[in-house]
């Protein structure tokens, strides 16, 4: 379920925490280990901006943003630790990172990650994104989008309505070019149609709590309708 739980179990289980693992990356996410076994991601957003707590909140969108649209990610929830914004996720338990092999079933989501410009999808060391034992991709990573990079420094007038990560994304260091290279016009028609098109990927936003951000993804998705459609 993704929402703002005040009530979230987890908010009661902090001093009774039996373990925490710091994990891979530059903004201090840590695995922790719930006295009921449950295990979950801790994030507080990057530090590069000076706002790790815009930065979080702002992830937590972007993860709302692609489930309401059907794309794989993790179960996401925002509470508080000390004072400080904090989100949740579920940890996706036998998921792998990604190999140059999944291609296929990442393309299909190339579009939806443009369109919020995931800058960071794959990650330097291609585990942003993981295969789930299904075969599914899960995006469990999305610090990179909207209008914030991956360690919280603001995009500035990067991120803007102009969508030119349709191209750009495709050749990011160090690992799109191997994925999403080449994307034919037919492969983003199809993603594209997969997540229902514009309809679909304008209402999504109502999800985003910032005005700002939700005014710039509908314009983009506006935009992106025009180019693939």
């Amino acid at each position: 379920m993704y929402e703002v739980d005040e009530s979230f179990a987890i908010r009661k289980a902090w001093t009774f925490l039996k373990e925490e693992v710091r994990l891979r990356g530059s903004t201090g996410a840590a695995l922790r280990t719930l006295p009921n076994g449950k295990k979950v991601v801790v994030k507080r957003g990057g530090r590069a901006g000076g706002n790790p707590a815009a930065h979080i909140k702002n992830e937590f969108d972007m993860n709302r943003y692609l489930h309401e649209l059907g794309v794989g990610v993790p179960d996401a929830h925002m509470t508080e630790e000390h004072d400080s914004p904090t989100m949740l996720t579920e940890w996706e338990e036998g998921a792998r990172p990604v190999r140059y092999s999944d291609k296929g079933v990442l393309r299909e989501d190339f579009v939806p990650n443009a369109l919020i410009g995931n800058w960071d999808v794959l990650g330097q060391e291609m585990d942003n994104t993981l295969i789930r034992p299904d075969g599914t991709p899960t995006y469990v990573d999305v610090g990179g989008a909207g209008p914030f990079r991956a360690q919280g420094a603001p995009k500035g007038d990067k991120w803007n309505a102009n969508l030119r990560e349709l191209e750009t994304m495709q050749y990011l260091p160090p690992h799109t070019s191997e994925v999403y290279g080449n994307m034919s016009e037919e492969e983003l028609g199809q993603s594209y149609d997969k997540y229902g098109g514009v309809d679909a990927m304008t209402d999504a936003t109502k999800v985003v709590s910032d005005p700002q951000t939700q005014n710039v993804l509908q314009q983009r998705a506006e935009n992106l309708a025009r180019r693939v459609a």
